[in-house]
Formats: structure tokens, C-alpha cells, sequence
């Protein structure tokens, strides 16, 4: 009982402490700066972050990348939105009515925020994105390969599979001390079987899965074509995930659970190479030619690209621009998958008909808005912004073409 009172007493003074700390930043922001320099200030950060995000790049590791992430909301078309609604709603607090202003913000993020949450509009947007990628998806026999060469897959992996427990390396720990009372008790331990069902998953896969299942698809058809295929699979490491002491990149890196994936699936592991530090697109273009080059494979510059098709047009074009950068013509062959939608009757003519002829069926839920249609018209949105960037730091040219 003694304890329980005494850590009662300690989570009381934390939550004290933190209260004090917070009225006094609230107290120097609001009540001692002037508002116009509080206004400079955040103008400034903003300004600071997307110089500093421009010539650097984002950062993705540590508390800076944690702190990147909350400072870069504004820039995401949700941020903006509820940005604008927070100043609407912060004028009724003080005023108790809008300003002119406020009636203008109200009418822009209301609107936005429902338009961007009917499915229907949702799927337009994603499917147009994912028209540009079946324009320049192209067959990978349709490209001889020269004599000596091999066939490399390029696959872009991040965000293609889920946090996981994996099975021990070491022994098991021993067993824990009896927990003393506390306020809100911890779970209990699991029970060893429990553990053992739980690291003997399989590698569990995010919506972009399709990405690593398709690879070993397109690894399969090369391997019977005789082209000897090669398997690049680059991402970065799992800003989540906690690095122990003595663990490498590689040892964190979403590569890594990629490469155990499509060697369950069976290929080879000496068919896969893994790329652990690319979080970015840019980033893997930039190392996979690295590593071609120091390993001296023979590609017969050629890449077989895969990657979601929302995102595919920025993948071909930056890994275009970083091979040609760097005096190495390259042929990419570009297989979209992880599509969100079909496309429209229009663009099948001459292809399907009748039963063939697939068609997604309209229903009224598709003018309901949706979690999930606000989510997908992000990643469209995102996706044209990011191009954007990449248009202007140079690494693609122009933002959207053909192949």
C-alpha cells in the first residue's frame, strides 16, 4: 500500500511539473513576446525547415526525425486542413464569433475535408495517378539483354511489411520477479508458447505487400527466360523500431524482413541483394548504382523497376536521371503493382469484353465519406507534391513524361 501511495504521489508531481512547464512557455509566447514577432518566429521555423529539408533531405532517425515529423504536418494536405480549421475554431474560443477571415478558412477546410473523404473522388484521383504508371509499364521480354549480362529487379520496399517479433537468438531470459502494486497494472508475461507462435510468423505484410509478391512473380518468369535474375531489395531502417546495443542497420532495416520474405517465397539468398539504408526513393536510386558499380555486375543497363503504381512515374524518372547523371545509360522497365483501382471502360476498348470486361460498381457508399478515401486521396496528393520537390531539387526531369 506504502508503494502504491508513494508512486501515486510521483506520477502526480511529473504531471505537476509538466503543467508549470507548459503555463510558462504559455505565458512567455502569448503574453510576453509581442504577436507580431510570435508570428515572425513561426514564419522563420517554417522557412528554416523547408531550406533545411530542400539542400539535406529529411531526416528519419532519432529525436530530430521525430521532431521533423511533428514540424512537417503543416505540409501534408491533412496538416493544412486541420491548420486552417484549428484557426477558425481558435477565433470562436476567444471571441465567441468569426472574423471575415475565419469564415473564409471555415469555408476552405470544411469543404476540402469532405470533397477529399468521398470515395469517389478518392478513386478518380488515385486512378488517374495510377493511368500514368500503366503508360509506361512495359514487358520485360519486350528487352533483349546483351551477352553476359544478368537481369536485375530493382525493388522498392519501404513500408512493405509490419513490425514483428522474430525468434531468439540467445537464450530465454529468466524468470521475472514478482511485480509490486502499481496504479495501472502491466500485462502479464506471455506464456512460452505464446512466444513461440508469435516468432514463427511469417513476415507480415502492409497494404504494399503486393510489391515483394509481385517480385518474386517477375524473379520466376526471369529465372525461366534463362536471364540468370538478380534481386535488389532497397529500403531503409523502421524509424519505430527500437535499436538494441550491438545491432546494425541491417539488423533494423525493412531490407532485411524483404529479403526473409522472398526467401520463404524461394529465392535464393545468394539471388538477393540488400539495400538497408534507403528510406527515400532518391536515396535508393543513388545506392543501388553505387552498388552495382563496386560489385561490377553486368546489368546490360537495363533495371526492371517495381514499385506501387501510384508512385511509379517518380521511381522510373529519378532512377533514370541518377544513372544518366552519373555517365551510365540505362534502359528502365518500369511493373507498377499494389494498384488501388481498375481502369475505366474507355481505357479497355479493344482489350476486354463481356465477362472479361472487369468494372468496379458504383454504389452509394462511394458518396459516404470515409477514413479510408481520405487516406488514399493523401497518398495521391502527397505523391504530386513530392514529385514536385523532386523537380525541383533536380533529381527528375521533367515531372512527368514517358519512358
Amino acid at each position: 500500500m506504502v508503494l502504491l501511495v508513494t508512486d501515486v504521489f510521483v506520477l502526480l508531481t511529473q504531471v505537476l511539473l509538466w503543467v508549470v512547464v507548459g503555463l510558462f512557455a504559455w505565458y512567455v509566447l502569448l503574453r510576453l513576446l509581442p504577436r507580431p514577432f510570435l508570428g515572425g518566429l513561426v514564419l522563420l521555423l517554417l522557412l528554416g525547415v523547408a531550406a533545411f529539408t530542400f539542400y539535406t533531405g529529411s531526416p528519419d532517425q532519432g529525436i530530430v526525425g521525430n521532431i521533423f515529423r511533428v514540424i512537417a504536418i503543416p505540409f501534408s494536405p491533412l496538416g493544412i486542413i486541420l491548420i486552417l480549421l484549428l484557426i477558425a475554431f481558435s477565433e470562436l474560443l476567444r471571441g465567441g464569433k468569426l472574423s471575415r477571415t475565419g469564415l473564409v478558412v471555415l469555408r476552405v477546410a470544411i469543404p476540402a475535408l469532405l470533397i477529399l473523404s468521398i470515395p469517389a473522388v478518392s478513386y478518380f484521383l488515385a486512378q488517374r495517378a495510377e493511368a500514368e504508371a500503366i503508360e509506361i509499364a512495359r514487358p520485360v521480354g519486350a528487352e533483349t539483354l546483351p551477352a553476359g549480362a544478368r537481369r536485375v529487379i530493382v525493388t522498392l520496399a519501404q513500408d512493405t511489411t509490419r513490425l514483428q517479433l522474430r525468434p531468439r537468438t540467445g537464450p530465454a531470459p529468466a524468470a521475472p520477479a514478482p511485480m509490486t502494486p502499481q496504479l495501472i497494472p502491466p500485462p502479464a508475461p506471455i506464456p512460452p508458447q505464446s512466444f513461440t507462435l508469435l516468432t514463427d510468423q511469417p513476415v507480415q505484410l502492409t497494404e504494399s505487400g503486393d510489391i515483394l509478391t509481385y517480385t518474386r512473380q517477375v524473379y520466376e518468369e526471369e529465372r525461366a527466360r534463362g536471364t540468370a535474375p538478380l534481386i535488389i531489395v532497397s529500403a531503409g531502417d523502421r524509424p519505430e523500431r527500437l535499436r538494441r546495443a550491438g545491432e546494425s542497420i541491417n539488423d533494423v532495416s525493412e531490407a532485411a524482413d524483404a529479403r526473409r520474405f522472398l526467401q520463404d517465397m524461394g529465392v535464393p539468398e545468394g539471388d538477393i541483394i540488400g539495400d538497408s539504408n534507403s528510406p527515400t526513393i532518391q536515396q535508393s536510386a543513388v545506392n543501388v548504382r553505387q552498388e552495382l558499380q563496386r560489385r561490377g555486375i553486368n546489368f546490360g543497363n537495363q533495371l526492371v523497376l517495381i514499385d506501387s503504381a501510384i508512385q511509379m512515374n517518380r521511381a522510373a524518372l529519378t532512377f533514370r536521371r541518377e544513372f544518366t547523371n552519373n555517365n551510365v545509360p540505362v534502359t528502365i522497365i518500369p511493373r507498377p503493382t499494389n494498384f488501388f483501382t481498375l481502369p475505366p471502360r474507355e481505357a479497355l476498348r479493344g482489350r476486354a469484353q463481356g465477362r472479361d470486361l472487369v468494372e468496379r460498381n458504383v454504389q452509394i457508399a462511394d458518396l459516404i465519406p470515409s477514413i479510408d478515401a481520405l487516406s488514399l486521396s493523401s497518398k495521391v496528393i502527397n505523391e504530386y507534391l513530392t514529385s514536385i520537390y523532386y523537380f525541383l531539387r533536380g533529381w527528375i526531369r521533367p515531372v512527368r513524361t514517358t519512358l
